[in-house]
């Protein structure tokens, strides 16, 4: 009986990981957020630019602006490399059923175009419904003391 019980549930954590790993992002806001910091920290390019807007901005550590198309080749071509990166403290808000505000702290560390880059960075995560799905409008980092 309990090799049985074992077995049972051993077969819902295996399902409920396989669940949550084929889930599509663009279907919720918070899990778009997630999947945006997933796609940095695994230099996923493709994935990144299936995430973001059209329109996409990213108000970077040093305040300058950087649009969608610049942080996918980035990503990409190995410039923007994130060793690791834990999110913590996220929290999401929706408005109305088109619109989300993700913000939460991001531990993070990298380089930058060989810059190396070391933060606890505060993050705003602005998403939007497009087309029925959402997409990942603007992020903003502020950089930790």
């Amino acid at each position: 009986m309990k090799l049985l019980i074992t077995f049972v549930a051993g077969l819902l954590f295996s399902t409920a990981t396989f669940a949550q790993q084929t889930a599509d992002p663009t279907q919720d806001p918070t899990a778009l957020g997630n999947a945006f910091f997933k796609a940095m920290l695994d230099e996923d390019a493709t994935t990144l630019g299936k995430l973001l807007a059209s329109d996409f901005s990213i108000i970077s550590f040093d305040g300058h602006k950087v649009d969608g198309d610049m942080l996918v080749q980035g990503v990409g071509g190995g410039f923007v490399v994130i060793e690791t990166g834990v999110v913590s403290n996220a929290q999401t808000r929706q408005y109305n059923s088109d619109s989300a505000v993700m913000t939460g702290n991001w531990k993070v560390k990298g380089n930058i175009q060989g810059q190396a880059l070391e933060s606890d960075a505060t993050f705003s995560v602005v998403s939007a419904k497009q087309g029925g799905s959402w997409k990942v409008v603007n992020v903003q980092f502020t950089p930790g003391r």
